[in-house]
């Protein structure tokens, strides 16, 4: 679970717009991520913190590497 600190929200050229974070890694260290805003919950604006909880998706995974196989077998025939 990550703490981070939503910066700003940056609108882009297409509409659409961008999450700035800022989270601490050591003290006045910072590293800087990003994600589009439409993943924040309703409400949220720049100055709050939001928990972040990042998972392993090992079914997804499964899929991905089956179909990466797959796709390899098909080009060696």
């Amino acid at each position: 679970m990550i703490s981070a600190y939503l910066d700003r929200i940056e609108e882009l050229e297409d509409g659409s717009a961008s999450a700035v974070f800022l989270v601490e890694e050591e003290e006045d260290e910072f590293s800087e991520f990003v994600l589009p805003s439409k993943f924040l919950p309703e409400g949220t604006s720049e100055g709050e913190y939001l928990t972040i909880t990042i998972s392993r998706d090992q079914d997804k995974t499964t899929e991905a590497l089956d179909e990466a196989r797959e796709l390899l077998e098909k080009s060696e025939e």
